[in-house]
């Protein structure tokens, strides 16, 4: 389930925390200042960061900027509206979504819900990349593998590919632990 970090004075959290548990978010944390976020940041991951400008050690988008260049949460940014577009020209090149304060309740819940959803799709595609960059690594695997046994067994790539396979059905294993297997039997004879 998605988690959300609110960077705010105590007195918005629960406002925020109420709406985000509406829109979808099951656990959500607070911090009180930019210092305590990174912290929480580097113990957990968040889909979602809410910072409510300014915060007691520094504006906001320093750390908007770093979240979003070191994790793959959204961050959505409120400021006053007087500082807004300034903050806007500041952060937008990094993706992050600021909303002028005050915001109205049906704004924010819009956002929010928008957010949640790019959240899902970001990590459908976190996902995705995952299992093609395992299939990518499998796949080097037993190319060593097959080239260590046509290079030490004398064996052609086809009657290695076949080998490989064979052996992976018959011990009920993926050819992957067949190509470790063999690459780690083979590499030093």
């Amino acid at each position: 389930m998605a988690s959300a970090l609110i960077v705010s004075t105590a007195e918005y959290v629960s406002k925020f925390s109420a709406m985000l548990t509406e829109v979808g978010f099951a656990d959500v944390y607070q911090a009180h200042s930019g210092v305590e976020a990174r912290h929480l940041i580097g113990e957990r991951q968040y889909a979602l960061m809410i910072i409510n400008a300014p915060l007691v050690d520094e504006f906001g988008y320093d750390l908007a900027i770093y979240a979003v260049e070191n994790t793959t949460m959204s961050v959505l940014m409120l400021a006053r509206g007087d500082v807004c577009e300034a903050v806007e020209n500041k952060v937008e090149d990094y993706g992050v979504v600021v909303m002028s304060k005050p915001v109205t309740r049906e704004g924010l819940f819009k956002t929010l819900k928008a957010l949640y959803a790019n959240h899902n799709r970001i990590n459908s595609i976190v996902l995705s990349n995952r299992i093609l960059q395992d299939k990518i690594e499998e796949l080097k695997l037993v190319d060593r593998a097959k080239c260590l046994l046509i290079s030490r067994e004398g064996m052609s790539e086809e009657q290695a590919h076949k080998y490989i396979e064979k052996a992976a059905m018959d011990m009920r294993v993926s050819k992957k632990q067949i190509a470790e297997k063999i690459i780690s039997i083979k590499q030093y004879d």
